[in-house]
């Protein structure tokens, strides 16, 4: 029976032999060699080749101690187009033998490439990689890019992603300005600064900036659906408050289409310090869902300054608000709400308040409680009751560390 079935497999037609192979671990898919003759050469021509941290695991000590020469290896034994290349191992360090491994796919029809460097310093990249006209998507972590003068960017790419890489902020804006079907663009800064970068996009849809940012602005972005600002450090660590505001943060251009929003604390605080203009430009008529991390609803007074046009009420307040103070705020197409670590404070609660009462489809209000005391979940529980709805579709679900409670379309 095991030698039928390996027949029926070793007659099915290479393609398919090599999309199953690709389904493996390149370590994996090399050892295939062994199988038969049929099966020996098989692996020589899959389109993609990835040594990452799997990779590392399973070759032998004496591989492990020199890397670089088994990936040459491979490359010298494969024939054909190599449209996927990675490098991405913990273990190696950056060093000027990658430009051979450059110049050897850029002559093979690259689409995708990364390149992930963890030791060493920063991989000054081979000029062989303005050479790939056909890469679609780029992914460098650590990295040093200065392209040669004439560069005219990647005219194909669709996807960028650049984490700690070193670049001059208008080198960046031009590099975005000469990819013209570009979709998605990720920059995670590290320790580095930009200054004002200006984005020009046509076809951008999505884009994510985390790191130290003085100035963005979207010159133009007329189909960016979801943007994303984190001033955070690439480790997940808050840069310090001081680094934020001595270079205030203005983002900046128009989003006529933008669906989701998503901000941070320090970026909203650096807002405050005067990094926006006195009136926005534009209005976000389809925004449908706006994320805010870490903010602390007892220091509004920072997210006001940052939204002039907003009513914020302070903790402690004199007296509870009242929704028709917010007589000319609508929330006409807000459908879902989640809010996490809420302990009960007054603003808390008069936010939910808020939402409840202004939006008129909302289906799903999610609240997440930081707190683990049962009476203080049901005094909570208790306010939430109170609160009138628009939407008489509205469903509160309320999360704690050991229960979920819904209260349905009536209380």
């Amino acid at each position: 029976m095991s030698g039928s079935t390996s027949d029926m497999i070793s007659n099915l037609p290479c393609n398919v032999l090599e999309k199953i192979l690709m389904c493996l671990s390149l370590h994996a898919a090399v050892r295939t060699s062994v199988l038969s003759k049929k099966w020996r050469h098989i692996w020589t021509t899959l389109p993609q080749l990835v040594f990452d941290n799997t990779f590392y695991k399973e070759c032998t000590r004496a591989t492990r101690n020199n890397l670089m020469m088994t990936i040459y290896q491979v490359l010298l034994q494969h024939h054909g187009p190599i449209l996927k290349f990675t490098v991405s191992l913990t273990a190696l360090e950056s060093c000027p033998q990658i430009d051979q491994l450059i110049h050897f796919v850029s002559k093979n029809g690259i689409q995708e490439l990364t390149l992930h460097f963890h030791k060493g310093g920063p991989y000054k990249l081979s000029s062989s990689l303005c050479s790939c006209r056909g890469i679609t998507c780029l992914d460098l972590v650590s990295c040093v890019f200065k392209p040669p003068p004439g560069f005219k960017g990647f005219s194909r790419l669709l996807c960028l992603k650049l984490d700690k890489v070193v670049i001059a902020g208008d080198t960046l804006s031009s590099l975005i300005s000469c990819c013209p079907l570009l979709e998605r663009l990720t920059i995670e800064s590290g320790s580095t600064s930009f200054g004002y970068l200006e984005i020009v996009a046509l076809n951008l849809r999505f884009a994510q900036f985390v790191g130290l940012f003085s100035s963005v602005c979207f010159k133009s972005t007329p189909h960016l659906a979801k943007l994303s600002i984190h001033l955070l450090s690439s480790f997940g660590n808050l840069v310090s408050e001081k680094r934020v505001t001595s270079k205030p943060n203005m983002l900046t251009g128009t989003f006529p289409v933008i669906e989701l929003l998503e901000l941070d604390y320090y970026h909203l605080k650096a807002m405050a310090a005067g990094g926006i203009p006195n009136r926005h430009p534009n209005t976000l008529t389809h925004l449908k869902i706006l994320k805010l991390h870490l903010i602390c609803l007892g220091k509004v007074d920072e997210i006001s300054m940052a939204c002039p046009g907003v009513t914020v009420v302070l903790d402690p307040i004199p007296e509870p608000l009242e929704v028709q103070d917010w007589s000319d705020i609508s929330l006409n197409q807000l459908r879902e709400v989640e809010i996490h670590r809420v302990s009960g404070t007054r603003p808390e609660l008069d936010f939910i308040k808020v939402i409840l009462a202004k939006s008129r489809i909302l289906e799903r209000l999610v609240i997440k409680l930081e707190s683990k005391e049962v009476y203080e979940e049901w005094r909570i529980l208790k306010e939430l009751i109170r609160f009138k709805r628009l939407s008489p579709d509205a469903e509160i679900t309320l999360k704690s560390r050991d229960e979920v409670l819904r209260l349905g379309q009536s209380f």
